[in-house]
């Protein structure tokens, strides 16, 4: 009796097989990529959290961390620890001279966080570069934290030269003089393919492969390539960077009132400069009637010359050396006005004494002023701040201390 039941057919079998192939491929598709947007969710998780830690080590310390040495190994000493001497850095790598930037990986332990939290999705080390003497600033010039890496759409990158002129740079909002939107520090993820990274165990990922994006990521210098991930052959792309500006570092701090903006603290330097000085005139003072003669003494320690005017830095003698500078680190510089004359009340002081006799009734002459050359540290640009301090500003000061 023949049988009934017959097998599948070769080509049957085949036929099943290529379908199975073809969801198990699938399948593998869509779980390759769910594990690789965990792992991009999870770098970015991690970026932001030593954003938090950064801004803690901020609020202890009023600086930025130095980076840790790259390279070494798991028990070496430094491991994990940001690198000796704020403001050198020691061992870091260093961009050309003068330096302005140093780049390692992340100091986790000197920021009190885990080891785990120091390695990217793809478990190798954030790469972390900042600004060289924003790792050694104080309680006075913190508030004037400023940056200087910039950001990039591609390689070579180009800075911006004026606002016509971009280049391709794409954290470009100042002056060629000084740019506000500048990174002071940069944390960087190598991606999948780790080019550059430092692993655990301080082993940097060959280079061998890397197109010129992800180079510029890799040379140490203060410029970074962001953009889309790329599966490019010649110019692959899958760096996770997050540049961080002074108002991301700073902003949290000053809002929640821990610390001052630079506005502020300028302020308090400016009311401590200007009442120490009508306090000296005050206690320098002639006669007991008014009008009244006041000599203020000029915070030069030596005599200026006739051809120049009464600007530069404060005599220590009259105030702390930090209340003196700005929060750039920068002195503040004192011009006092002839306020004698009345045909020109702003006419500088051109004189070899270090006294002036204030006698003027009128109250909006200009005695003096106080002013910042601000972030840029150079005189006479837009972004110079300056205090004005009028004659009836003195004369109420020197009513209510006479009669």
């Amino acid at each position: 009796m023949a049988n009934k039941f017959k097998g599948f057919t070769l080509v049957e079998m085949a036929v099943v097989l290529v379908i199975i192939g073809l969801l198990v491929s699938a399948g593998l598709g869509v779980g390759n990529a769910q594990m690789q947007m965990a792992r991009i969710t999870t770098t970015k998780q991690k970026e932001d959290a030593i954003k938090s830690a950064l801004i803690s080590f901020i609020a202890r310390n009023n600086r930025l961390p130095c980076p840790a040495v790259a390279g070494l190994a798991p028990g070496a000493v430094g491991y994990g620890v940001e690198a000796l001497i704020p403001g050198t850095c020691t061992n870091t790598f260093q961009d050309a001279l003068p330096v302005t930037v140093v780049t390692g990986v992340l100091p986790w332990s000197s920021l009190g966080i885990t080891d785990e939290s120091a390695s990217d999705g793809y478990y190798n080390r954030f790469t972390y570069q900042v600004k060289l003497s924003a790792t050694n600033t104080n309680s006075q010039t913190i508030a004037g934290l400023n940056g200087i890496i910039s950001t990039h759409l591609a390689a070579p990158a180009v800075l911006a030269t004026s606002p016509a002129s971009l280049g391709n740079q794409t954290n470009y909002c100042g002056s060629t003089a000084f740019n506000p939107c500048s990174a002071v520090a940069i944390i960087v993820s190598h991606g999948q393919n780790g080019f550059g990274a430092f692993s655990p165990r301080g082993i940097q990922v060959p280079t061998a492969g890397a197109g010129a994006d992800e180079l510029e990521n890799i040379d140490n210098d203060s410029k970074f390539v962001i953009k889309e991930f790329s599966s490019s052959a010649t110019n692959p792309f899958d760096d996770i960077v997050l540049p961080l500006t002074p108002p991301d570092l700073l902003s949290p701090l000053t809002t929640r009132g821990s610390m001052d903006d630079y506005r502020a603290a300028l302020n308090k330097n400016f009311t401590a400069i200007t009442s120490a000085i009508i306090a000296k005139a005050v206690d320098k003072r002639t006669g007991n009637s008014y009008p009244i003669s006041i000599p203020i003494q000029t915070p030069i320690p030596t005599p200026i010359p006739s051809t120049s005017p009464t600007v530069g830095p404060f005599d220590t003698s009259l105030l702390s050396n930090a209340t003196l500078i700005d929060p750039w680190g920068a002195n503040i510089t004192y011009q006092r006005y002839d306020i004698n004359n009345p045909l020109n009340p702003a006419l500088l002081v051109n004189n070899t004494t270090q006294m002036k006799v204030i006698s003027s009734t009128t109250p909006s002459f200009i005695a003096f002023t106080l002013t910042s050359n601000g972030p840029d540290g150079v005189s006479g640009t837009s972004d110079d701040i300056t205090s004005t301090i009028y004659v009836s500003q003195l004369m109420s000061v020197i009513n209510n201390s006479v009669w």
